[in-house]
């Protein structure tokens, strides 16, 4: 494990070295350049900072895009604006190819520009496949530590969600047309659980079908996420510093009831089964004013543990330069945060990030590039976690039990067994190290020497994660309060189950992790124009991942060795092919040995005739690819021989295991266990019209997962889960569109670009351990029919007395009564029962995402959000909560109201069931980020030697317009039986010398 004080040495050497043309150099005169700067629509661009490295001076455009600066015979030009990517231009005799320079502007389609996709380079438009980028720059607007959350919203079939939310222990979930996150790449090496802030990040490739995935094998079946982290730019040294600090507030808390109003509330419950009431008017009365705060408390648990604010601070330094033959990049974060809990130590966490990357050229035919990094973070908590907190708060009634009986004992029941009190403030503390790293070498070397057009690369790297974790358990001293009625109707308490308290323990170990993963590749790569109709591109690539890991069963093994050929044919047809070997070990020789295909066109259609002289056309590409590829498979084992004392075991793969004793091999998989694969169609267009001022794309997408490995035990009649063969049986599908499209702009001073991005999809199970209703039920089956369907009974009200319940067709869901939901008898048989479930709602198949960005003068805003259009969800808050707290609603039970059924103690078949009585709009639009941003004029920074000056405020998750009121829509838990997510507000300040 790298130590924290070598990544320090690194980072320092690395920064003092002197790879850039810095050395004084004897000039008799310089030359003065000119030049038009522009977007790729145009239009000049004002107070574009222009910075000549050898002759150290700098200068910006003016109104009309044009500059004047003195440089040297051999100089390298800076160019840098806000809204586009960073330029370099280098001069060998004193003067500039070309009279005009156009800018990259981010989310613009550059035809020609080479992407990083599938280990190595292919140009866009001959890319076969749905691809789409982003800057780091474009995420730095979002108020984050974390890439992954900055990309919600951004990218159309990119799905983004909050895994955890709790502030020390943030985790965000991406997913590609919702098959998962695929294969997650950092500078060409596969990673899990990295912390990547937008910073240091160079660019993200999302790579959504086989035509820009296909290579990575089994792993990027699903897609890739694809992140290359910042390279030095050669022409000296850049440093940058950024600091923000800000408050964050749950978004949503659970709206419960006091004591007195549960207590009222579950008397009428009670009354409703035919039980008497338990609680009396005296206990109502203590509740509510307080007398009596150990026999009936009345705890608000949000207002006395939750302090509703937890603030943070996240400070980052770039340290970054070079000339032509040398690049280096050092990123330096520092990030701290804390919980929302107000009692206690609280929750606290702390980061240190540091990512370095080295490129230097040793010949005019290689270069070899590095890499190291990693995190530190250091965490300190209560062991009671915070989702459990969280989830005891709103389950738990206020009258629960009192926290602290005297001054010395704290409370506990039979009923409840969690102190919040104690366990968030006096229980036990966790203390864990995470520290994950990574390192990485690359050799790039050309061949054309051997053959035009011939070049090698190669790269090994390593990814570790290590997390170290104590723990101490003091122990406070708890009883049981137990009251006994007095003659004169006070109440004497005594104790039961005392345990005695022990602040002496010490700390020990908790249980420590260890992954590691790593990886070799290798990439022969020909690209050769024979002429201007036959240009070809080819790669032979060999790549190898091995994971191993103190939580896993067996080591991993991913392995491909993969063809892939890219022809251009007359400069507007590409035909691509693809074959790929990805053996999955645990199956057969036979298994191992197959081979998995992929095939692309793409027609580059503004080249043809027919769009000759159109001038509001100026790219399109419509491209189509399928294939085939392995998918991985879980853990499991061909074959297995545990052994414990006394030579008996137990076998089988993990979760699944028999006894027995003796010499006995089980057989978990047969040789007959094929590979599960995925079947990939992928149609699309790329398309930029109006002088570059829209750009977009659109994509349909079929994708078939089969031959899944799994355990069906429905198909079998009798026969114990334990012994249940591995088949292949699952046959899922999900098809459907995608797309996003932009539209840019510049009028005057003013820059604007406003982008949507959408997806709908459809799943279908076509085979699966599902039952097969009958006929006259069909409606009922899962398999054949679309996925995300709910089914229910239709809903027709609530019973209101007596008659209308004689008088009802009968309902087999238990005795019904008054208050009681009412059904229709979909199936008009006489009866309902369960032969009228049907489809009453579907999930949500279509999501989206809305960006604006908008720069005037030294202003620039932003806004971004993502959300669900349609779908529906059932609402259980409300289903029978037993002795649970709750919610202020419930006081509208019937027959307050009709919105709910009545109030139950018991379990009520009847009523709590999926029905249309409880179906939700799930839609909803959340406000990802907001922030706004000032920088000091060029005029004046460019005279005291500073490149950038920038203030700024932001917002995260500031509201979410939905109709349901009683949660946080996209994530529709948190807050309730998990920790709530949170909103933040910061500001932040940046300088860059």
């Amino acid at each position: 494990m790298i130590k924290t004080k070598t990544l320090y040495l690194v980072l320092i050497t690395i920064f003092f070295m002197k790879p850039f043309a810095g050395i004084a150099q004897e000039v008799n005169e310089l030359n003065e350049v000119s030049a038009t700067i522009t977007n790729k629509s145009g239009d000049g661009l004002k107070d574009v900072l222009i910075q000549a490295s050898n002759s150290k001076n700098t200068t910006l455009t003016n109104e009309n895009g044009v500059f004047r600066l003195k440089i040297q015979e051999e100089d390298i030009l800076i160019i840098s604006r806000l809204g586009y990517e960073e330029s370099v231009i280098y001069i060998d005799n004193g003067s500039l190819e070309n009279e005009t320079i156009v800018l990259k502007q981010f989310g613009v389609i550059q035809p020609e520009e080479a992407i990083n996709i599938s280990l190595g380079n292919l140009p866009f438009e001959r890319i076969t496949g749905s691809v789409e980028r982003i800057t780091g720059d474009e995420l730095s607007d979002f108020p984050t530590a974390f890439v992954q959350e900055a990309l919600a919203g951004r990218l159309s079939g990119l799905t983004s969600n909050y895994n955890d939310a709790l502030p020390t222990a943030e985790g965000f979930g991406n997913s590609i047309r919702r098959q998962g996150a695929g294969q997650i790449l950092v500078d060409g090496v596969p990673v899990t659980n990295i912390v990547l802030t937008p910073a240091e990040v160079d660019d993200v490739v999302i790579a959504k079908d086989y035509g820009s995935s296909f290579m990575f094998g089994t792993l990027g079946a699903p897609g890739a996420i694809i992140v290359n982290s910042k390279h030095g730019l050669p022409g000296g040294r850049s440093i940058k510093f950024k600091s923000r600090t800000g408050v964050r507030t749950p978004t949503f808390l659970p709206n419960v009831m006091n004591a007195q109003d549960y207590a009222k509330n579950y008397n009428t419950a009670l009354v409703n089964d035919g039980f008497a009431p338990i609680y009396s008017q005296n206990d109502i009365n203590d509740y509510t004013t307080g007398e009596n705060p150990v026999r009936n408390p009345n705890n608000n648990y949000y207002d006395d543990l939750v302090d509703g604010v937890s603030t943070y601070s996240h400070v980052t330094g770039d340290f970054s330069g070079g000339n032509k033959n040398v690049q280096y990049f050092s990123h330096l974060g520092f990030y701290n945060t804390n919980g929302i809990e107000s009692v206690g130590d609280g929750r606290k966490l702390t980061r240190l990030r540091l990512n370095n990357n080295v490129q230097i050229k040793f010949s005019e035919k290689g270069a070899v590039n590095l890499g190291i990094g990693g995190s530190f973070n250091k965490r300190k908590e209560p062991a009671l976690n915070a989702n459990s907190a969280f989830n005891t708060m709103y389950n738990y009634p206020a009258n629960a039990l009192p926290y602290k009986i005297n001054d010395t004992i704290y409370g506990r029941t039979p009923e409840y067994g969690t102190n919040l009190l104690v366990g968030l403030a006096h229980g036990s503390i966790i203390e864990d190290e995470r520290r994950d790293a990574f390192a990485r070498i690359g050799l790039d070397l050309d061949l054309s020497e051997l053959t035009k057009g011939l070049t090698f690369k190669a790269l090994v790297g390593m990814y570790t994660l290590n997390i170290l974790s104590k723990r101490r358990d003091p122990r406070v001293n708890m009883a049981e309060p137990v009251f006994t009625l007095n003659n004169d109707g006070s109440y004497t308490t005594t104790f039961r189950n005392y345990t005695r308290g022990n602040n002496e323990n010490d700390w020990v170990r908790a249980g420590d992790r260890v992954d590691r993963s790593q990886f070799i590749n290798a990439n022969l790569h020909y690209n050769r124009d024979f002429s201007d109709d036959h240009k070809v591109i080819a790669d032979v690539i060999f790549s190898n991942q091995e994971i191993t890991g103190s939580q896993l069963v067996q080591n991993t093994i991913f392995r491909n060795l993969g063809l892939r050929v890219n022809y251009l044919l007359k400069q507007k047809y590409v035909l691509e092919g693809k074959l790929m070997n990805s053996p999955i070990r645990q199956l057969s020789q036979d298994e191992r040995s197959k081979i998995n295909y992929d095939a692309g066109f793409a027609w580059l259609m503004h080249k043809e005739n027919f769009f000759a002289g159109t001038s509001w056309l100026n790219f399109l590409k419509l491209r189509a690819n399928f294939g085939v590829q392995s998918r991985p498979v879980s853990q499991f084992f061909i074959s297995e021989n545990l052994y414990g004392g006394l030579g008996s075991g137990q076998f089988g793969i993990n979760g699944k295991t028999s006894s027995g004793g003796g010499n006995i091999r089980v057989f978990t998989a047969s040789g007959d266990i094929r590979t599960p694969k995925q079947e990939y169609l992928s149609i699309g267009v790329d398309f930029q019209m109006a002088n570059s001022k829209i750009n977009g794309q659109l994509n349909y997408f079929n994708i078939r997962n089969y031959d899944q490995i799994g355990f069906f035990n429905g198909f079998y009649a009798i026969l114990p889960s334990n012994f249940s063969p591995l088949v292949n049986k699952g046959d899922t599908r999900f098809r459907g569109i995608d797309g996003s499209i932009s539209y840019n702009n510049k009028i005057g001073n003013l820059s604007y670009k406003f982008g949507v991005n959408a997806m709908y999809g459809e799943s279908y199970a076509t085979e699966f351990d599902y039952i097969n209703y009958p006929a006259g039920e069909e409606q009922r089956n899962i398999t054949g029919n679309k996925g995300g369907r709910i089914l229910g009974l239709e809903a027709d009200g609530i019973f209101q007395n007596d008659t209308e319940v004689a008088n009802a067709i009968p309902q087999l869901f238990g005795e019904v009564k008054p208050g009681d939901i009412r059904y229709k008898d979909f199936n008009n048989d006489g009866v309902i029962d369960e032969k009228d479930i049907h489809e009453i709602g579907n999930a949500p198949r279509f999501s989206y995402g809305v960006n604006y960005m908008m720069q005037y003068k030294n202003w620039s805003f932003s806004v971004h959000g993502d959300g669900v259009l349609g779908g529906d969800y059932v609402e259980t808050l409300h289903w029978n909560r037993g002795t649970n707290n709750y919610t202020k609603e419930i006081a509208n039970s019937w027959p307050v109201s009709n919105s709910l059924p009545k109030l139950t103690t018991l379990s009520n078949s009847n009523n709590y069931r999926n029905s249309s009585f409880w179906l939700k709009n799930a839609g909803y639009f959340n406000v990802r980020s907001i922030m706004v941003a000032y920088s000091l004029p060029q005029a004046f920074l460019k005279n005291i030697g500073v490149k950038d000056f920038s203030f700024s405020a932001a917002s995260k998750n500031p509201f979410v317009i939905s109709s349901n009121k009683d949660r946080y829509m996209p994530s529709r838990n948190k807050g309730y039986l998990e920790h709530p997510v949170l909103k933040a507000f910061e500001l932040g300040i940046q300088v860059t010398f």
